[in-house]
Parts: C-alpha cells; sequence; structure tokens
C-alpha cells in the first residue's frame, strides 16, 4: 500500500484570470420574505442492522482538486494510497464541495447552507449551540476528536471546536496560526508546515518540531491506537492542511521530483499520500479497518498556480465554476459499500452529515440539505447554491437539481453552462437559453430570502413591545459580516421624555431615543445621530452594519453603518481598520429597555426582525424596493 509514483503532467492549455469579486449587482430581495425554509427536511433512514455502530473517520483534503487524484484519471498524481483506498469503496466523479474554505466546512459540519448561518464566506464562525456532525455523534455515545485545520470562517476561541460536540482536538484554528502570534496582534506571519504551532485543546499555541502533515497524523494514530482497547464507537474528523499553499514538503518527499513548481507540488501531494496511507495502516493494524466508514474529500477545487489541479474542468479555487467546486470525494465501509465502484451520481458535500447518522444510527437534526448516500431509496438531489457578498462585492451560483444547468457570476457578467453538453463547464450558453437563466435566478432569488432571516428566541417582556432576544449569538449581535435590526417604533406623543432604549445588547451595541426624540445608535464605538421620528405614529426604522475584518489582510479591514427610517437612509458612517471585538456577542438583547429594565421605551415598538446580512442603499442612500427593501415591513401598511 505503499508504492510511489510521480511525474508530471502537461496543461491543456486553458487559463482564467486571477479571480476578482464583481461589483455588488444590487439584487436585493422583494418586500415579503418566506419563514418557509426552500429545501424539505430529509430524515437520514433508519439503520438497516443493531449491530454495533460504525467508527467514522471523516478526512478533509484541502485546495486538493479532481485532477489531483491518480484515481480520477491522472496517471502522473503520486495517490497510490489514495487510489487504493478509493477502489476498496466507491469513488464519487461529480461531488460537488464549495468554492473555498470555511463555507465549505461550514457546509460540512452542520449539513445546511452556510449563508443561513451568516457565512458568505467572512464571519467569525458558528453561533454555539449550531447543531454539527459531531454533536449529533456525541448524543449517540460517540467519542469525538478533531485533528488539524479548523477554519470554520475567522474562529477565535469561542468558536472552537470543542464548541460544537468534540470531546478533544488538536490543531489550528485558521491557517494564520501557523506561523506564531501576530507581534502587534493584527500582522500574522504567513503560514508554515514547518514547526507549526499548534493547540491542544485550550491551551495556547506552541511549536511543533516537525512538518504539520506528520504531526497531524502522529496524533491521529495515537488516537487511534487509545481506540483499540475501548468499547466506545468514535469519530475522528482529521483535516489536514495539505496541499495547501505554502507548497512546503518535507526533504524526504521534495528529493523525490523535478526542481519545478509542479514538482515541488506532486512532492506535498505524496507526503500527504504517505500520511493517509500511514492512518489506514494503524488501523488495519488495530483491527478497525472493517467497523470502521471511512470519508474522504476535498474542501474545494485546486488552484492552478502549481500545476492544473483540476482538469479537465474551467476555473479553480474561489470560483463558482466546475473546477472550482468539483472535489475528489470516495467512501469505503467494508461489508455495507461493496468495492471497485465509481459512480457518476450527482452528491454533496451536504451529503455528508445524513450519510453518517445512517451509518451510525443516530438521529440528525431538522433541516438538513443532503440525503444518506447508504440510503437506496434516496431523495432526489436538491438544488444547490452558493454566495459570496460582503454588501459591496457579491456573486453566486446555482446548480440545477438534475445536474445539468450551472447559472453563476464571473467579475461583472452572469453566465449559464449547460454541463450535458459541455461537461468541463467552459461555454456561456445563456444568450441560447434565456429561459433556463431567467428560472435560476429566480430560485436562487428565493432561496436567498430563505437564508438571510435569523430566527432568534425572542420573549415578551410588557405589552409596549418590550422584550428580549436570546439564541443564534453571532447573527443576532453586530460587529462581524453583515447584520440588520428592522423595527416599528411609535413615539409616544407626550413631548420632553427622557432617553429611552429601542434596542440594547450589552457591549455590543445600542439604539436609544434621545431627549429632543431622535435616535442615536452606537455600535463598538461608532456613533451616529438621527433627527426626530413622528410622534404617535409608527417609523419603520432599521439598523444595517458590515464589518470587514481580515487578520491576513487588516489592510482592508472596513466597517460601514447605516441608519434608515421610512426607507431614507439618514445617517452613515464609514470607518477604516475597525477594532475586533468578541466581547459580548452571547448577551441577551433587550428591546425597549436596558438590560437592567431600565430608560424603558414608553412607546409602542413592533417585534424586530433581524437579517444576516447589511442592506444596500440606492444613489440616492434610499433603501432599493418597496417599503423597506429586502425586510418585511415593521409598521401596520394599509
Amino acid at each position: 500500500m505503499h508504492s510511489r509514483r510521480g511525474g508530471s503532467m502537461p496543461s491543456p492549455g486553458f487559463s482564467l484570470r486571477a479571480p476578482h469579486m464583481q461589483r455588488w449587482l444590487r439584487v436585493i430581495v422583494p418586500v415579503v420574505i418566506s419563514l418557509a425554509a426552500c429545501t424539505a427536511t430529509r430524515a437520514a433512514a433508519p439503520a438497516e442492522t443493531a449491530s454495533a455502530p460504525p467508527n467514522i473517520l471523516l478526512i478533509v483534503l484541502d485546495d486538493m482538486g479532481y485532477n489531483d487524484l491518480g484515481a480520477n484519471g491522472n496517471p502522473e498524481a503520486p495517490t497510490p494510497n489514495l487510489d487504493a483506498l478509493a477502489a476498496e469503496g466507491v469513488r464519487y466523479t461529480r461531488h460537488y464541495a464549495d468554492a473555498t474554505c470555511s463555507v465549505a466546512r461550514a457546509a460540512l459540519m452542520t449539513g445546511t447552507f452556510p449563508a443561513a448561518h451568516g457565512l458568505r464566506p467572512n464571519h467569525l464562525g458558528l453561533s454555539v449551540g449550531t447543531p454539527t456532525i459531531a454533536s449529533m455523534l456525541k448524543a449517540r455515545g460517540y467519542r469525538t476528536q478533531h485533528i488539524g485545520k479548523w477554519h470554520i470562517a475567522s474562529a477565535t476561541m469561542e468558536q472552537a471546536p470543542t464548541q460544537y460536540g468534540f470531546d478533544n482536538w488538536y490543531g489550528f484554528l485558521h491557517n494564520n496560526e501557523l506561523n506564531g502570534p501576530a507581534p502587534d496582534g493584527i500582522h500574522y506571519r504567513f503560514p508554515t508546515y514547518r514547526k507549526p504551532w499548534l493547540r491542544d485543546n485550550d491551551a495556547p499555541p506552541e511549536p511543533q518540531p516537525g512538518h504539520l502533515t506528520d504531526l497531524l497524523t502522529e496524533r491521529a494514530i495515537s488516537f487511534l491506537d487509545q481506540q483499540q482497547s475501548q468499547s466506545q464507537p468514535w469519530f475522528l474528523n482529521l483535516w489536514y492542511f495539505a496541499p495547501h499553499a505554502p507548497i512546503q514538503p518535507d526533504p524526504r518527499f521534495r528529493k523525490k521530483y523535478p526542481d519545478t513548481k509542479e514538482g515541488k507540488y506532486h512532492a506535498l501531494i505524496d507526503q500527504l499520500d504517505f500520511n493517509v496511507g500511514e492512518v489506514m495502516a494503524a488501523l488495519d493494524r488495530n483491527g478497525q479497518a472493517d467497523n470502521t466508514l471511512v470519508i474522504v474529500l476535498s474542501d474545494n477545487g485546486g488552484t492552478n498556480k502549481m500545476t492544473d489541479n483540476n482538469r479537465p474542468f474551467v476555473g479553480a479555487k474561489s470560483l463558482f465554476t466546475e473546477g472550482g467546486q468539483r472535489t475528489p470525494m470516495f467512501m469505503r465501509w467494508p461489508g455495507h459499500i461493496e468495492p471497485d465502484r465509481v459512480s457518476d451520481e450527482l452528491v454533496s458535500i451536504y451529503d455528508i452529515f445524513p450519510t453518517i447518522a445512517q451509518a451510525s444510527d443516530a438521529t440528525p437534526p431538522d433541516g438538513l440539505i443532503g440525503r444518506s448516500l447508504l440510503d437506496p431509496q434516496r431523495a432526489e438531489f436538491p438544488e444547490l447554491y452558493w454566495e459570496y457578498s460582503n454588501s459591496e462585492n457579491h456573486q453566486y451560483s446555482v446548480l440545477s437539481a438534475d445536474g445539468r444547468w450551472r447559472l453563476f457570476t464571473l467579475y461583472d457578467a452572469v453566465g449559464l453552462i449547460d454541463l450535458e453538453a459541455d461537461p468541463t463547464g467552459r461555454q456561456d450558453v445563456k444568450s441560447q437559453y434565456p429561459e433556463v437563466a431567467a428560472r435560476l435566478t429566480s430560485n436562487y432569488l428565493r432561496w436567498r430570502k430563505a437564508t438571510r432571516l435569523v430566527s432568534v428566541d425572542y420573549q415578551s417582556l410588557n405589552a409596549r413591545g418590550g422584550a428580549v432576544l436570546r439564541g443564534d449569538d453571532l447573527q443576532r449581535s453586530p460587529g462581524y459580516a453583515g447584520f440588520t435590526l428592522a423595527i416599528g417604533v411609535t413615539p409616544p406623543t407626550t413631548s420632553g421624555t427622557a432617553p429611552a432604549v429601542i434596542a440594547e445588547q450589552a457591549e455590543r451595541w445600542r439604539l436609544q431615543t434621545t431627549s429632543s426624540g431622535g435616535l442615536r445608535l452606537e455600535v463598538l464605538g461608532q456613533t451616529m445621530e438621527a433627527p426626530a421620528l413622528t410622534a404617535g405614529q409608527c417609523n419603520e426604522v432599521v439598523v444595517s452594519t458590515q464589518f470587514n475584518i481580515s487578520p491576513v489582510r487588516p489592510s482592508s479591514n472596513k466597517s460601514l453603518m447605516d441608519l434608515y427610517v421610512n426607507g431614507v437612509r439618514v445617517a452613515e458612517r464609514t470607518r477604516k481598520n475597525p477594532a475586533l471585538n468578541t466581547q459580548g456577542y452571547a448577551n441577551p438583547t433587550y428591546i425597549g429597555m436596558n438590560p437592567l429594565g431600565e430608560e424603558q421605551f414608553q412607546g409602542q415598538l413592533s417585534q424586530p426582525l433581524i437579517i444576516n446580512e447589511r442592506i444596500v442603499p440606492d444613489d440616492q442612500g434610499a433603501m432599493i424596493g418597496n417599503g423597506i427593501s429586502g425586510v418585511p415591513p415593521t409598521c401596520p401598511h394599509g
């Protein structure tokens, strides 16, 4: 199982420009937002037998393109162990993940669209309490272990794996940590495989001698060895960094290949493949192989910078194209999955969660997008949607349920691919099939509506609309990525009233009336004021913010704040380099009073609505659309 191949592969002769996000298309959804989900909940079928649940080994490869796997048709790819593993089960030739790391990982762990959690793809991560594969398996009695990269968005320790069902974890929250702490707390060094800084559960990161890929494998094998004498089933979430840049193979592999970019890249893949082989050998040695479901996939397409990772498919990582999203994926489970199978069935990263649920006979959460690949009576493949948005740049893609059509944006254009006629995704046929493009665009807008509204726990406190909001903390709180709160405000007719709170979340933000009846908004130390509201009349007030914060590119950090009254922007603020503040996300949001129950609003407030993105104004500073664009009306309309 440890034979080796090496070599180079010619380029097919096509290329795409480096991806740049197109300007915001101003696609703002209509007034009415459906609270119904776009896709029906698909519960996993019950297990066929009452035998002991299998162990689960989920291996994620980072930026490994379709053409990086020898079994997918590249005889030069140095992947004998991965190829052998794929041959021992079923290999899927049409698996769709995502175009970038963080959203793919969120989709994998939750089985739901990342946009429904506010990830497009920049965010702090998932709100604590979000159901995951790990939390489901832990409830089923599994021992759960995460090893390697996490990077479900720009997670801090408040969003570490132990918050989402893992008993233990070892690795790094995101690539920025690998080369040690930022000296100034802002400018992280470029990541590295050599002597990486890694975390062991909640301990601070420390430098580890050795190569990152080897270190993760050593910890994985140690975990497997510890389980040998245990009767408890286990879930090992092994997420490698390879073959993600920087391309730094260990010298023992580097010396085997030509001194070229492709040779260097193949050496890193060879090292990754060898390490996967070592993990499989440990399963064999411990007698665990026959009762372990192994799933291997890549989170997104390759970069095409070192070799043609995604051949024959067009595009690369970060693009909503076949090459950017179609990745290697295979499963092995002796006695349950027939070996030597190659399937052209449409499958996606969303199918992993329900597949694991059925294999383990665990109870999955409601709302999963995919279907179990172990269920012979599985539902049809769902239409899939992907989206990037930070309120200034926007791109999206739709894959039809029959797998024939891909609608996508690239720079300032919207294209349509007929994958039945051109599986590689080269030809734009939008002009030939305008009705198909229109239908998929309409479907996308309906989906987008359903993923924008944030569901929170609403507890009424008085008849004037006073309330407290809890739950889904990272979406309920402004200060990272997009946030919008809309509320109907009817001020009392009495004049000279004291300042009163409309909404307040301690340590994060506050919206209040002033003594003159105007509005004052404060978000993380940034303030703005607006004129008085009309007394005795319901005013639709909208607070909308976008905080773009990147620990990798701090020069691009920016915050945008807008305050609207009755559809017109009455105040705005843009700030460069806002500070990252992760305090207070879990604090309740009080409506109509402060957290102490004081400064109560004496007029009437409607139940607020929260949306997980910033609303974009038109050129005149008004919200696009009828009434409050993209937000259901918060005041009665006759």
